[in-house]
């Protein structure tokens, strides 16, 4: 079966069109992107304007049209954290929807948590015990905990890059106020999670900001290997962070690796980034190439044949495949 994803979210627009069969596993096939940045427009103005609206509209068509040409057989639409907190979001997402000629499934903070989650069950070889799942994304960063084979708990805070970026920066680099007034409201909001038991130990982070800056560290030498299942060090996001919000956008733009698109957003997702490790005393985490997307299509592949039975994950770069998906009792959301 060849499911499209359209994920409709507040850094980029994304279609993923991949293959899946319960013996072979989930093969993506075709990949586009368009940078809208609406997480920072709606940090900024607390809705999508109508100029952003009509480009967002017209990148769905243009994602649609591709999907189509692929000979999909299902299109499955989600949008994420930009789209549930403009104040016209629900009004744009039905235009988008119209574009996309699905409904467009505006997804909770949780059910964010809880399909990223099971895209790094499939992906990766977790360890035996908990592991705490993280999506960095551009409007919110979502949290899972969970083990190979379940899901125990799922969290989504307000701290995207690009939200936090449209709310607090002004200026170029940031200044010592911004930052401080940003790394405030990290702090606070983190103030919301729950303690008095200790977090795992095993990170996996998904997501465009742990990724930009897994290819910068792989670009400076600072890291090696395939993105997939790379392991960062927390003091190396400290350095990296420190040069991306000490030098201006012209010389961000010339570090070797720099995703352009999140040249002036980046900053503000590493300092997220640190705080949450900061906050949780981890030394390190592991990266994870699949995450919201995979785990949408995962989910409306399985609804649309029925399956409930495991099926093994494609890792990226790997003819073989990963790990085997655990069964759900429970799907994360009905497609």
């Amino acid at each position: 079966m060849r499911v499209a994803v359209l994920d409709l979210g507040s850094t980029s627009f994304r279609l993923v069109v991949a293959d899946w069969d319960p013996g072979m596993g989930l093969v993506p096939r075709v990949q586009r992107r368009k940078h809208l940045n609406l997480g920072m427009v709606v940090g900024r103005e607390g809705r999508i304007p109508e100029s952003h609206a009509s480009t967002a509209v017209k990148a769905v068509t243009k994602l649609r049209r591709r999907a189509e040409l692929s000979g999909t057989d299902r299109i499955v639409a989600v949008a994420t954290s930009a789209l549930r907190d403009a104040g016209n979001g629900e009004k744009v997402a039905r235009r988008l929807a119209a574009a996309a000629g699905v409904p467009v499934h505006i997804l909770s903070g949780d059910e964010e948590a809880a399909l990223m989650f099971r895209a790094l069950q499939a992906g990766l070889p977790l360890p035996d015990g908990p592991v705490l799942g993280v999506d960095l994304g551009g409007g919110s960063l979502e949290l899972a905990v969970g083990t190979g084979t379940g899901l125990d708990w799922t969290s989504s805070l307000e701290l995207g890059a690009s939200r936090l970026a449209g709310r607090f920066i002004r200026h170029d680099p940031v200044t010592r106020n911004e930052r401080a007034r940003i790394e405030e409201q990290i702090e606070t909001i983190l103030d919301t999670l729950p303690d008095g038991s200790p977090w795992p130990a095993p990170c996996v982070v998904a997501g465009g900001t742990v990724k930009a800056l897994a290819r910068l560290m792989i670009a400076s030498g600072a890291a090696a290997g395939p993105l997939h299942g790379l392991r960062l060090a927390t003091v190396d996001i400290e350095a990296l962070g420190e040069l991306l919000l000490a030098e201006k956008q012209p010389r961000r733009r010339r570090i070797p690796g720099m995703d352009r698109h999140r040249v002036d957003v980046l900053g503000a997702g590493t300092l997220v980034l640190i705080g949450l490790l900061r906050r949780l005393d981890l030394g390190q985490v592991t990266v994870s190439e699949w995450g919201l997307r995979e785990g949408v299509i995962l989910e409306a592949a399985e609804q649309a044949q029925g399956e409930g039975t495991p099926a093994p994950l494609k890792v990226p770069g790997e003819g073989a495949p990963g790990a085997r998906l655990p069964v759900r009792r429970e799907p994360a959301v009905a497609f």
